[in-house]
């Protein structure tokens, strides 16, 4: 900036470091130095699924299950992950009474907490689930639409990429939370984890 003579002076020295901070800040933003890298986990699992409500027994109605399902590491603890799930529940006859054979279909999104720093990892999630085709109770003689899924399970890490886990699903109807647990799962999958930067 020139001065009173029309000679041009250096900035001061407080406002170059402040504007060569404020650079480095946003070249360290920009290009960090070390890439994050990003780990997730692709699984897939079966097990035995059981409808509560209707059912022939207080035991319910068991029917094989499939799951699909992917999750993304946030930090130590947390991950986030969707999954999908199908069971099939075969007719039955009790006495005078039948049922007809049940398809149900679950897409869930999870929030998990593990304790990942074992070979075993166990964890605890929580998720919000939309059912296409719900498993039913007298609030909704049709189907139960959402619902919300409490998980209880554990990994066994038995190499870099691969695991195997197994896992307790129960679920309630927003509907009719009362009725917890209207839908549950026992279940065995395979996990393969992954790295991205």
């Amino acid at each position: 900036m020139p001065d009173s003579r029309g000679t041009t002076r250096p900035p001061s020295a407080p406002r170059t470091t402040s504007l060569a901070l404020l650079c480095a800040g946003l070249l360290t933003l920009a290009c960090p130095g070390e890439a994050h890298a990003w780990e997730g986990q692709l699984w897939a699992g079966a097990g035995l699924n059981n409808v509560l409500n209707p059912a022939p027994t207080a035991l319910g109605r068991w029917g094989p299950g499939l799951q699909l399902g992917a999750n993304l590491q946030l930090d130590d603890f947390w991950k986030v992950g969707v999954d999908v799930a199908a069971s099939y529940h075969p007719s039955q006859i009790d006495g005078e009474e039948s049922f007809d054979a049940l398809l149900v279909s679950a897409l869930a999104l999870e929030a998990r907490y593990a304790l990942d720093v074992f070979t075993y990892v166990p964890y605890v999630g929580l998720a919000g689930v939309f059912y296409p085709t719900g498993p039913t109770s007298e609030r909704a003689p049709a189907g139960e639409r959402l619902g919300l899924r409490a998980t209880l399970g554990a990994d066994y890490r038995y190499s870099r990429e691969r695991s195997l886990g197994v896992a307790i699903d129960l679920h309630a109807p927003l509907t009719a939370p009362q009725d917890f647990p209207l839908y549950g799962s026992i279940r065995a999958y395979f996990a393969w984890h992954f790295r991205s930067f």
